[in-house]
């Protein structure tokens, strides 16, 4: 006779721990290749479709063939498989991007292929063998603390020692009295006050941190990353107006992320443009981000309802509010 306590469950629980642990692997490797690149190269998908024989993938368009029931994925990268992933990673001329937040390459490399083997048996509904999760869990352990260094990269800003190692500043400073109009800008080396008719009472705030690559050069804008974060008077900033009025620099740019405040947002804007043509987007940005601080017209921010693409971050996503006081661990083995 069967106890009606008893519950039949179809799915190994490893295999569930398993598959959690490879969703959180595959999304924070592709973030990682997404930010670094772009920091890096203007040409930046073209290390990716070195590796993928198809470009974009044939899945990008098989997705979006049914537009019914589409997800916000636009991007390529966000089709590659995890071993296409893996090879842009492991690539000789990439892989200075990406050692900081690896074990050393001989390592990883052998542990990679462990980890494709699982993720495999868990992507084809197949039973995992008795040590994949102890085995996936050590390498996602030894992978954290890399991680926890990408995101402070990320988020934490530099101070630069001298000029000469902030370049895109004293484009600003050149240009500021012409378009600084009412907004009031504290840079990684110092103030820009809004010009008259308002200096000292401006009508918005804005911070702009420098966020530079462990291989950063000084007097070099690859790697480098600014991060405009905008914060209206108002109690609210118009979100989706200032979306849809930058949709256009949207090409140019790392990720726009939204806060838990709605008056306040950042964008990340890549410095390998050079000096002059970031200072152009930080100054359109700014300007986007004044007229919708500005305006009595607001539209709610329902993320169910929004078609936004994957370079807008949500406020739960842990970039729009790491800092380095966080000591938790970012991966979650359990």
């Amino acid at each position: 006779m069967v106890d009606d306590d008893w519950n039949y469950e179809p799915v190994p629980s490893s295999a569930q721990r398993l598959y959690r642990m490879c969703w959180q692997l595959e999304t924070w490797l592709r973030t990682i290749v997404y930010v670094e690149l772009r920091a890096a190269r203007i040409d930046w998908e073209s290390p990716i479709q070195k590796h993928v024989n198809d470009w974009p993938p044939r899945s990008l368009a098989s997705d979006k063939r049914l537009h019914h029931m589409a997800t916000p994925h636009q991007a390529a990268l966000s089709y590659l498989t995890f071993g296409q992933l893996w090879s842009v990673i492991a690539d000789r001329a990439n892989w200075p991007l990406f050692e900081p937040y690896f074990p050393p390459k001989n390592n990883t490399d052998a542990r990679i292929e462990e980890v494709k083997a699982i993720r495999n048996r868990i992507a084809h509904f197949r039973e995992p063998h008795q040590n994949d999760v102890d085995r996936l869990a050590l390498f996602v352990r030894d992978l954290d603390p890399g991680i926890r260094r990408f995101c402070s990269r990320y988020t934490t800003g530099k101070v630069p020692k001298d000029a000469a190692a902030d370049l895109v500043s004293a484009e600003l400073e050149a240009n500021w009295e012409h378009n600084g109009y009412g907004i009031e800008l504290m840079r990684p080396n110092g103030w820009l006050y809004a010009p008259d008719p308002h200096r000292m009472q401006p009508l918005m705030n804005a911070r702009l941190a420098m966020l530079s690559h462990k291989q950063y050069e000084r007097g070099s804008t690859a790697g480098v990353v600014y991060a405009l974060n905008i914060h209206g008077k108002r109690d609210r900033l118009d979100t989706v107006g200032f979306f849809e009025s930058t949709r256009k620099l949207h090409g140019h740019i790392i990720h726009i992320m939204l806060s838990c405040m709605l008056n306040e947002l950042t964008v990340t804007i890549p410095a390998i443009y050079g000096p002059a043509a970031t200072a152009d987007l930080i100054f359109k940005f700014l300007e986007a981000g004044l007229n919708c601080s500005r305006g009595s017209s607001w539209r709610p921010v329902i993320r169910d309802q929004l078609e936004w693409p994957e370079y807008v971050l949500w406020p739960d996503h842990l970039l729009t509010f790491y800092c380095d006081d966080i000591q938790q661990s970012v991966l979650d083995t359990d």
